[in-house]
């Protein structure tokens, strides 16, 4: 009997009402519960905007999908109030045993509580132990996001060692054969995009990245909004595939695009973790960042790239980092 009471939880939820890595990190708890407790569901609740990922998370059934309103950036509108209402409805309905919130605002851990799971798993933020039933330390910072995040899984008496995030590439169907007829056998994914452009190396050295490349014969796929590969186009328009024209934009087309690479390089953001949960090899740019917590933890081989400012490092530092991979059959 686990530490709630709770014999065998019969519906498991994941809780990764976060942005896309952090969503990606979430897909490390999977695999142990399936294997702890084999007969379960497991369902995911995740932003609308990651609900296409959360669906290539392996063993999960279904997702609930609605964006926080009370987590905009000040510079962005407000989500209304009624999808969440929705999502926190349809929670209660399907009484789920237990939920992990891989990341637990008091907010969040207000919203699975008024859901009525019974048994609700998570690390201490502020304010937050008023709305769970299994407070567990806060975060080290030092550490992991998978090592912290697998202690989750102690109140269900599951040790996960060697945690990494996955995703099923096999969930991705025709559409990723259908993007596969757009693309050539091998390509390197370059991202050169990252939340807050004062993290990014600048767009001419990625550019450097994309002729070397190229002169070795090997073809560039850029993924970004299309907002980002407008100012790609505009300030170097470099030569290669540019993955909002290979499909329709949506999150799903990127992934299968990405699920396709040969190799993947570019800044600590979403699309290096998804990238990453496929196995492909990749190359993470941290300028600055958190390296210690947020490396690369996929299952596939990684390299990092690591500077105090995105001004340290060139085409030739990213280079260096791609062949140190030794995965591009092309010269």
């Amino acid at each position: 009997m686990i530490a709630s009471g709770i014999a065998k939880p019969r519906r498991i939820l994941v809780v990764a009402l976060d942005n896309l890595g952090d969503l990606v990190f979430a897909s490390a708890l999977t695999p142990p519960l399936h294997e702890a407790f084999p007969d379960a569901t497991i369902d995911v609740w995740s932003k609308t905007y990651t609900a296409a990922v959360a669906e290539l998370i392996p063993h999960v059934s279904s997702v609930i999908h609605a964006d926080p309103f009370w987590g905009a950036a000040t510079d962005v509108a407000r989500s209304p109030m009624q999808p969440m209402l929705r999502a926190i409805g349809e929670v209660r309905k399907r009484r789920y045993d237990v939920a992990l919130l891989t990341g637990a605002p008091w907010r969040t851990a207000a919203a699975v509580a008024t859901a009525r799971v019974p048994m609700r798993i998570g690390l201490a933020r502020h304010r937050n132990r008023f709305f769970l039933t299994h407070l567990l330390a806060a975060e080290d910072k030092q550490k992991s996001v998978l090592r912290e995040q697998a202690r989750l899984l102690a109140p269900l008496g599951i040790t996960s060692p060697e945690p990494r995030y996955s995703l099923d590439v096999n969930r991705l169907g025709a559409v990723r054969e259908d993007i596969s007829k757009k693309l050539p056998r091998e390509f390197v994914a370059l991202h050169p995009f990252a939340s807050s452009r004062d993290r990014c190396v600048p767009l001419t050295e990625w550019t450097q990245v994309a002729f070397a490349l190229a002169g070795r014969r090997v073809p560039v796929l850029w993924i970004g909004t299309t907002r980002d590969l407008n100012e790609l186009r505009q300030v170097t328009h470099p030569r290669g595939y540019y993955v909002d024209h290979i499909g329709d934009g949506s999150l799903t087309t990127t992934a299968a695009a990405l699920s396709l690479a040969s190799l993947f390089a570019g800044h600590d953001s979403g699309p290096l973790h998804v990238a990453g949960g496929f196995g492909v090899p990749v190359v993470g740019v941290f300028a600055p960042g958190e390296p210690q917590r947020t490396f690369p933890q996929g299952t596939g081989p990684s390299r990092l790239l690591a500077a105090a400012t995105p001004m340290a490092l060139r085409a030739g530092d990213i280079l260096r980092e791609m062949d140190a991979l030794q995965v591009l059959s092309a010269t």
